[in-house]
């Protein structure tokens, strides 16, 4: 109890409980503070003085610039409006950086690539036309044919405007985001470092299969906005497309054609120096040898429009290194661009055209700088993937085409040649050849008939009939015996190639006996057939085998009750109208591009899906997995009203947004990870079920009360046996009840102390850098010397040596004081010392020095008033073991009078000089 005459006041239990609080925080301040002394820091570490003190030409951000400068700080997490090819996009060399500082971190049960924005508008030097956001108002609406669903988490390490999600973002966990066009993640204001926030994506198919069966009948609004390119870049880059891409039968080959030319024909570095003048795309595909990701996103973008594909520019960030168990870190050399092509029925499809092996190498040169191990593995393009320190398949390296650089092999103007060689003489082409010409009797009158693309079932296909070279007009052409039509002017016809095992074609003209003869021509081989015959009006059959082999491709969530997208193809032919079988039933038909929703069973097991039409047949089997869950205690053992991980998994992998269960009563759902931390009941036992996908997993966590046992009874057996031994020391519950009281003081006493000690602490440590800081600006200003900075430090040594010694002597030097009391019962120590703590206060300028610490008082008698520095420590302690509690109080009293003397001695001289400057400035 502090009596009243305290000049701090009363003080109760709370002020107690409130330094107890404190202490923590102190604790660890401390602790932080240590770590950052010189003395403990490593070679060439900043002291925490010298942080405080701005050296000339030094900016607190990274590369020495503010934000939005150059080095790449901020990476692609604020993209703007608009960008240049090879300029800014929320930091100047976003996608040149090599920085290794953590831009943000996920948690994820799959890689991808995270996408922050994407642009539309091409402007020859940049991108741009990034669409007015909307508010975000519940899960974005799916567009295009769906995959799979993706749940992670993110925590931004930097600050960011635009939060990176997995193509095609579907929900996010925060009510404050906006939604772009593109189907970007924004803010209004950007969110600080440290933010997390949990995201869902539908990704979309990456299946070749699926892709090449896409057709081009886009979307007007897609067609008009993403298709566009500048007159002067399309006059220039349009025909050097044409002609590299011309045997391409689908944009999914043209998208891969223009995809490997670029891999295999530029070079991936960062130091590239050129600036973008009136067209990039041209610039790099026609003049430049190398460059990074904007050169080649754009180039690819740009070609692919001017076939009249729509693609966009995107950037983000590439995968970054798995760091943990389904975690990933992506760092600012991870800022990335790529391109998002649109494929119809299907909807955007990331590919990436930059050298994938490259810039992984690089950014692992750049960790090892850094001194650093690396390693990652990525998935560019559909069927693309990629790694550096991990081993995995060695990637096929895609096919050269030639390079528009001039040389063999390209026109006068640059640019690549195509087209086909005819066959040299004696090759098997040439034998096919004579040998149908055989057959055909060497009649001058021959038919001949070629087909402007291989046979297969499905397909459409155009005939040419001609006689000595010249087009028949009027010649009946069948299909198996089914007219498909006759000859125009031009001696062609166009018909479908049946869906049958053979194909027997028929052709007869007027005034004419045809007699056909149809090799078995190599698919990729010449086309032409013969037929010749005496004339008449009869027509010959010739026979070859078709490819009846579909290939069927799934895509979409393999899981109970889900729906699936059944593709299927001969040679990338679409096999359409055909009938989609599961397990024997009937369920659907194949549209024009030979695909069909399938709806799956509600129990898990193995499905057969088949696809039939005539002779053409495929089949393809999913695994229905079976949901799973197990527990584990977060304790060593499961207690009541304990916590319980839940881990919910199918096929062994994480299922995220699950919903349990507890004794049938909903909890929680599973995280990214699939697990989520559930309480337990006050109960003997706990049931608890997770549900997904049309499917209940039950786990069940019993003897909770038997574990309470076995952890009750040995405290319950220790407290027995404390009872016992208390009475038989004759101690009574009153007795036991002090005790602890006594020892809970003592504890908050123990507490309290170190929270003034803390305190001081802190005290000394911040007026020591102030003090250094402010030596260190002079030193900076010219207002100081080097020498007189090292006088100052060895004056101030000797100041806590001398400190030292007198602190030491008050420790051993003295015996203890007086064991009187005072009258009303409070020791006589704490009487004297509180009153040598009053004078002392009456020496001090501080006005309200009640608001103040004790530390702080004492650095103000110290440093402003001019006290004695020893004596001042000495009424400071012996007043903290009274304010505080402690029990060794009257070790102080012996040395307080002196120290309290002394100070009123210096307190006194300093007052007769200021008297007597005083008296001479009136004299004067």
């Amino acid at each position: 109890m502090v009596s009243d005459d305290s000049p701090f006041g009363d003080v109760s239990a709370d002020r107690d409980y409130l330094r107890v609080l404190l202490t923590a925080v102190c604790v660890v301040a401390v602790v932080l503070a240590a770590a950052t002394l010189p003395i403990l820091s490593p070679a060439g570490a900043q002291s925490p003085a010298e942080s405080l003190v701005p050296l000339p030409g030094e900016s607190p951000f990274e590369g020495g610039s503010s934000p939005g400068g150059s080095g790449g700080g901020l990476g692609a997490l604020n993209p703007g409006g608009q960008t240049a090819v090879g300029g800014d996009i929320g930091g100047d060399g976003a996608f040149t950086s090599q920085s290794t500082e953590t831009h943000f971190t996920v948690r994820s049960a799959e890689p991808a690539y995270w996408r922050t924005a994407a642009y539309g508008n091409y402007t020859g030097t940049g991108w741009n036309g990034r669409a007015r956001p909307r508010a975000y108002d519940g899960p974005i609406p799916t567009e295009g044919m769906a995959d799979a669903t993706v749940s992670y988490d993110v925590q931004l390490a930097k600050s960011a405007s635009s939060l990176p999600t997995v193509w095609r973002p579907r929900t996010v966990s925060r009510d404050d985001v906006l939604v772009t066009r593109d189907r970007a993640i924004t803010t209004e204001r950007a969110l600080p470092a440290g933010t997390t926030y949990s995201a869902t994506s539908v990704t979309p198919p990456n299946d070749p299969a699926v892709l090449r069966a896409s057709g081009r009948d886009y979307p007007e609004h897609i067609e008009e906005r993403y298709t566009g390119v500048p007159a002067s870049t399309s006059a220039r880059i349009g025909p050097f497309t044409d002609r590299l891409t011309a045997d391409s039968e689908s944009p999914y080959e043209t998208a891969t054609i223009v995809e490997r030319w670029l891999e295999a024909n530029k070079n991936y570095s960062l130091n590239v120096s050129r600036p973008p003048e009136d067209d990039v795309a041209s610039e790099f595909v026609f003049e430049m040898d190398e460059g990074y990701c904007e050169y080649f996103a754009t180039s690819m973008a740009v070609m692919l429009r001017s076939q009249d594909i729509p693609a966009r520019y995107v950037v983000g960030y590439s995968t970054g290194e798995r760091t943990g168990r389904s975690e990933y870190t992506v760092r600012g050399m991870n800022a990335h661009a790529w391109v998002e092509v649109y494929f119809e029925g299907v909807g955007w499809v990331k590919f990436d055209p930059t050298p994938g092996q490259e810039r992984l190498a690089s950014e692992r040169e750049a960790m090892r700088n850094a001194s650093q191990s690396y390693s990652a593995s990525e998935s560019g393009s559909p069927g693309e993937n990629f790694s550096v320190g991990t081993p995995t398949a060695e990637t096929p390296t895609p096919p050269a085409t030639a390079a528009p650089t001039g040389g063999e092999g390209t026109g006068a103007d640059g640019t690549a040649e195509t087209g086909t060689e005819a066959p040299e003489s004696g090759s098997d082409e040439g034998d096919d050849a004579g040998e149908s010409g055989d057959d055909a009797g060497g009649e001058s009158d021959a038919f001949a008939v070629e087909l402007n693309r291989t046979a297969t079932p499905g397909a459409t296909v155009t005939a040419t009939v001609t006689r000595d070279g010249a087009p028949i007009e009027g010649a009946a052409v069948y299909f198996n015996g089914d007219p498909v039509g006759t000859t125009g002017p031009d001696g062609t016809v166009v018909g479908t190639v049946p869906y049958e095992e053979r194909l027997t074609i028929s052709v007869s003209a007027p005034d004419v006996e045809p007699s056909l003869s149809v090799p078995a021509v190599p698919r990729d081989a010449g086309r032409a057939f013969a037929v010749a015959g005496p004339r008449a009006q009869q027509s010959a059959n010739e026979t070859f085998d078709l490819e009846t082999e579909a290939a069927v491709s799934v895509t979409g969530e393999t899981v109970t009750g889900g729906e699936v997208t059944v593709t299927a193809t001969v040679d990338d032919v679409p096999v359409r109208e055909a009938a989609v079988f599961r397990n024997d039933e009937r369920v659907a038909t194949t549209d024009r591009r030979g695909r069909a929703t399938v709806a799956l069973p509600s129990e898990p097991g193995e499905v057969l899906l088949t696809v039939r039409r005539g002779s053409v047949r495929g089949n393809a089997t999913v695994e229905l997995e079976r949901l799973a869950v197990s527990t584990s205690p977060t304790l060593p053992l499961a207690l009541p009203g304990a916590g319980q991980t839940v881990n919910a998994t199918m096929g062994g992998e994480p299922v995220a947004n699950a919903t349990i269960e507890r004794d049938g009563t909903p909890v929680a759902r599973t995280g990214a990870t699939g697990t989520a931390t559930v309480g337990l009941p006050l109960a003997s036992g706990a049931t608890f079920a997770v549900s997904k996908h049309g499917q209940t997993a039950t786990a069940t966590v019993g003897g909770l009360f038997v574990n309470a046992a076995l952890v009750g009874v040995p405290l319950a057996a220790l407290l027995v046996g404390s009872v016992a031994g208390a009475r038989r020391r004759d101690l009574s519950p009153a007795t036991v009840l002090a005790l602890l009281g006594a020892a809970r003081e003592a504890a908050v006493g123990a507490l309290v102390a170190l929270a003034g000690a803390c305190d001081d602490a802190l005290s000394r440590l911040r007026d020591r850098l102030s003090q250094t800081a402010a030596a260190l600006r002079d030193l900076v200003a010219g207002r100081a010397t080097p020498a007189e900075l090292v006088a100052a430090l060895g004056a101030w040594l000797r100041d806590r040596a001398a400190a030292a010694e007198e602190t030491v002597g008050d420790a051993f030097g003295s015996e203890a004081g007086t064991d009187s009391a005072a009258a009303d019962g409070t020791p006589a120590a704490r009487v004297t010392v509180r009153e040598a703590w009053a004078r002392f206060l009456g020496h001090v300028s501080l006005r309200r020095y009640w608001t103040r610490t004790p530390g702080e008082i004492a650095a103000h008698a110290i440093e402003r008033d001019g006290l004695p520095p020893a004596a001042v420590r000495t009424v400071r302690d012996a007043f903290r073991a009274v304010e505080y509690g402690q029990r060794d109080a009257e070790s102080h009293v012996d040395g307080i009078e002196e120290a309290i003397r002394t100070i009123e001695a210096a307190a006194s001289e300093r007052e007769s000089v200021d008297d007597a400057t005083d008296g001479s400035e009136v004299r004067s």
